[in-house]
């Protein structure tokens, strides 16, 4: 078999990838060792991510994926693929043994808009329900897809620029192996095992500040957080990725119309317990099942603890997922015929919901290259490598300020405005034209914003005493003000954050849907 493109993994981006390669006349295989629908983590967009997902759909003809850009698109034109509402993001401060309590200035909750209606509002996604509807998208845009296989040789001819690949039929007892032929090798998978392995392309992450590991999984009919409403809110606190923020860690909550609820506990590395599990949850050995410890931890906390009841969690399996040390970056993303997606490089945390953006950002810039000529496409590569690299340590610098500060929730709510700084600011861009960034993705070339954050990184140094805490807090909004037009960190506004226009990519959608969207 001869191809122009073969991909390792079929999860959302290898999908979409190969999706509009094959749409703009490239050949395209896609082999993944496992078959849908099939769980996976990783289930929260951003207005960055809608914005990214509308331009694909229009720069590329992909008239289908473009109602996924916002909630009310959605669930018009494919209701059957799951999804959640998210207004935004909620944080709220819990402290052990005690209630969730709050005050009138809402010292200890935060939120976020990030659409100014339900109708317009950013999604949770069910992964093996849009992960299966993207992979159904490619197939019928003509992308082979070989489910249950593996990769397990290839050799490169540079002179030809032609791969010549091994693959591996899971279930093929014999161990026959199937040949394939190609110009590129993409690795879509997570820590980009497919291909790595074979180029020589190692970790190169013992530099990263942020070192958290998690305990993840589904469960039905979870109660709403109904105790922390407030009647200033600009939006329902579950409608949101919803963030609570423990004396060590942090537990997500992320809601999908089909009453699963996606559920995560994340504990940095020096302050977890975690260490002491036996990965796979299994129920033999000195340490606690990641299960027992969830529900340990939950406890700890009382109207956590009642959100659960006697509630079991329902996938991937019910002793809950677990992995240690979420944060990893290979030394390269690119190389002579080879690329690996954001995803497949390099991942920090999921505190700030960034990675559905980054993983469409690299399918943007992936595709847009691998549809010119050689010499331009390598050309674009090259570059992409540097700034998927670059990407990942202002990611890792965003996540890691905030684990910094988390023990203290006002600094906390100050350097994760930084983020939401970098958000607004690459969102604005992407208005104006969603093809050009001059400053990169989440503005990492703007050298002047990722210095201010910097200073602010190294003024977070654990608990502080009030008077100091305040000062710091004066001094990150003194530094935030040079881009802050939009009123982060204000006093008046106590932690509630509106917002009031419908963004771009709203535009873009109701072009693309053929029934009016108001």
């Amino acid at each position: 078999m001869r191809c122009d493109v073969v991909i390792a993994g079929s999860g959302f981006s290898g999908s979409l990838l190969g999706w509009l390669l094959a749409r703009n006349g490239r050949s395209v295989l896609i082999v993944d060792r496992q078959r849908h629908p099939r769980f996976a983590i990783g289930e929260s967009s951003t207005p960055t991510a809608d914005f990214l997902l509308a331009h694909l759909a229009d720069r590329f003809a992909l008239p289908e994926l473009a109602p996924l850009a916002c909630w009310g698109t959605w669930k018009l034109a494919s209701p059957e693929v799951i999804c959640g509402k998210k207004r935004g993001f909620s944080y709220y401060r819990h402290f052990s043994e005690q209630r969730f309590s709050d005050n009138a200035q809402h010292d200890f909750s935060m939120l976020a808009a990030a659409s100014s209606s339900d109708y317009w509002s950013d999604t949770h996604w069910l992964r093996s329900s849009v992960d299966q509807y993207l992979v159904q998208c490619a197939t019928r845009a003509g992308v082979s897809v070989l489910e249950d296989t593996t990769l397990v040789a290839a050799q490169f001819d540079s002179s030809a620029h032609l791969w010549n690949l091994q693959l591996q039929s899971v279930a093929d007892s014999s161990g026959a192996l199937r040949n394939v032929q190609c110009s590129w090798l993409i690795d879509a998978t997570g820590a980009g095992q497919a291909i790595s392995r074979l180029v020589n392309n190692p970790f190169d992450d013992d530099w990263m500040r942020t070192r958290t590991n998690a305990i993840y999984g589904h469960f039905r009919d979870v109660r709403g957080f109904n105790e922390a409403a407030s009647a200033d809110d600009p939006f329902s606190g579950d409608d949101a990725a919803q963030h609570h923020l423990l004396d060590s860690g942090w537990c997500w909550m992320l809601r999908m119309d089909n009453g699963t609820t996606s559920v995560g506990l994340v504990e940095p590395e020096r302050m977890s317990g975690m260490s002491q599990l036996r990965a796979g949850g299994d129920d033999v050995g000195s340490g606690e099942t990641p299960r027992d410890y969830f529900q340990r931890r939950m406890r700890q906390y009382p109207s956590l603890g009642d959100l659960f009841g006697s509630l079991s969690c329902c996938a991937p399996s019910d002793r809950m997922g677990f992995q240690l040390r979420l944060s990893r970056c290979r030394r390269r993303a690119a190389g002579p015929g080879w690329v690996l997606l954001p995803i497949a490089f390099g991942f920090v945390d999921p505190l700030h919901s960034s990675g559905i953006a980054h993983a469409l950002s690299g399918v943007l810039r992936v595709g847009e290259a691998l549809l010119q000529d050689l010499k331009e496409c390598q050309k674009r590569l090259q570059q992409y490598s540097q700034q998927v690299a670059a990407e990942v340590r202002w990611l890792d610098l965003l996540t890691g300020g905030c684990y910094r500060a988390m023990p203290d929730f006002r600094l906390f709510c100050g350097f994760a405005a930084w983020y939401f700084m970098a958000a607004i600011e690459f969102e604005k861009q992407l208005a104006a034209d969603p093809g050009h960034w001059p400053q990169g993705f989440l503005q990492t070339g703007d050298e002047k914003l990722c210095a201010a954050a910097e200073r602010c990184f190294d003024l977070c140094a654990g608990t502080l005493p009030a008077r100091q805490s305040a000062a710091v807090f004066d001094t990150m909004r003194r530094e935030l003000e040079p881009w802050n037009r939009v009123g982060l960190l204000s006093e008046p506004l106590r932690n509630r954050l509106a917002h009031t226009a419908a963004p771009k990519y709203a535009a873009i959608a109701e072009r693309r849907t053929s029934q009016p969207l108001l």
